[in-house]
């Protein structure tokens, strides 16, 4: 992926990615960034910026640093705006995600016995029916959007059958937006479709409390109601959490990974004359262009970390995106390498908030391109410049139409 870095001046802040200059492209940023330093207080954003991979993996198993920042955010904002962001704040303060032990303890363990290597195994067919079908209705046309027409209904249809939503309320999935980047960003948009999804998710609850459910999400907790005590509110919290996580991010890693591979043919040909290199590129994908950027952590002591005192309360924000192009750990980070061994990138956290749906994203993102790439030749953008999310945090392409000649 280009970018024109290479004379510019070191920006002064991570705020630097509002402007036209980084918003598309961040990386050229994090490396002039990175040349003060691995860690340095950032005045403008009030946070600590960690850009360093050793520094971003250290700090992730650290458990004087929480994630638990939802409430903390949710009480400074105005009366006004907290009343219309309560159901937003709710759901996400009951994720796993924003916990810390032991209550993160417990909610992980509610989801993590149906996230199996043999649940992914099993899984493997379906995600394969999908891709395919999804290929049957574009590859005639040479045309797709890759978001609208193949990533994001995959994902949508993968999770739907997870979390156990059933067909009539499939529409409550459609064009999902990190439910985080909603509150942050304090919009209400999505709230009208967290209440819909609370009364369908009510509607299973007998099921689930009696054993009787006969949908994925309720066969894999089912065991762990009858060992723990779980409320309705956490419960459902986490199915979200399932639905965001496992949705819009895989969804705009395929589209990340389907650009990169139009940006670099010599990888794209590679990938095509030597498509045992899928697992490995998938990983690879995910270090070169994550769909997430960073995460955010609060101090709760202070800490010593690459030559800085983070003192208590401080904001500390875990650059993913920067650390996943750590010359000090990759190898000419900014090249896209399907041979790399990358697998220990960043992108889905360590320690106690690693990924639970890792290897099911993985398996997403190997199957699509593999088979996209087995249909499609000459992949190319139908338009220049495809467009951003405008977000400092999230590599969401709003769409991605592409051509190509179907391989018959």
């Amino acid at each position: 992926m280009s970018d024109a870095t290479d004379a510019v001046r070191v920006p002064p802040s991570l705020f630097s990615l509002f402007s036209p200059e980084w918003e598309n492209n961040p990386y050229g940023l994090y490396r002039a960034m990175r040349e003060r330093g691995p860690v340095h207080w950032d005045e403008w954003m009030r946070t600590w910026i960690v850009l360093g991979y050793d520094e971003i993996a250290e700090l992730s198993k650290d458990d004087r640093l929480s994630g638990a920042r939802i409430d903390a955010f949710y009480e400074q904002l105005p009366a006004t705006a907290r009343t219309g962001l309560a159901p937003l704040k709710n759901a996400l303060s009951g994720m796993m995600l924003f916990n810390e032990p032991p209550r993160h303890t417990k909610l992980r363990q509610l989801i993590r016995p149906g996230l199996t290597p043999r649940f992914i195994r099993e899984i493997r067919p379906v995600i394969e029916e999908l891709v395919d079908s999804l290929l049957d209705r574009a590859i005639e046309q040479g045309r797709m959007d890759v978001i609208h027409d193949f990533s994001e209904p995959l994902t949508r249809d993968v999770i739907r059958r997870l979390a156990g939503v059933p067909e009539h309320g499939a529409h409550l999935l459609a064009g999902w937006q990190g439910l985080l980047h909603e509150f942050f960003t304090q919009s209400r948009k999505e709230v009208p479709r967290l209440n819909a999804l609370r009364r369908l998710f009510d509607e299973g609850a007998h099921g689930r409390r009696t054993g009787t459910g006969t949908d994925l999400f309720s066969k894999m907790i089912a065991g762990q109601l009858q060992r723990d005590n779980y409320g309705e509110d956490e419960i459902f919290a986490n199915f979200l959490l399932l639905i965001d996580a496992g949705q819009a991010t895989t969804t705009h890693l395929i589209g990340n990974a389907v650009l990169a591979l139009i940006e670099n043919e010599d990888q794209q040909q590679l990938l095509r004359d030597k498509p045992e290199l899928a697992a490995n590129a998938a990983h690879e994908f995910l270090r070169y262009d994550s769909s997430v950027q960073f995460t955010s952590r609060v101090a709760l002591a202070d800490i010593e970390i690459g030559g800085h005192r983070i003192e208590r309360d401080q904001s500390v924000a875990l650059v993913l995106g920067a650390g996943n192009r750590d010359p000090q750990h990759y190898a000419d980070p900014d090249r896209l390498d399907v041979t790399r061994k990358a697998n220990d990138h960043l992108s889905f956290g360590h320690g106690i908030h690693y990924c639970l749906g890792a290897s099911l994203a993985v398996a997403e993102i190997e199957i699509a391109i593999a088979r996209l790439l087995s249909r499609a030749a000459d992949l190319r953008l139908a338009e220049p410049n495809p467009p951003w999310l405008e977000s400092v945090n999230f590599r969401f392409l709003q769409r991605l139409p592409i051509h190509f000649t179907p391989i018959r």
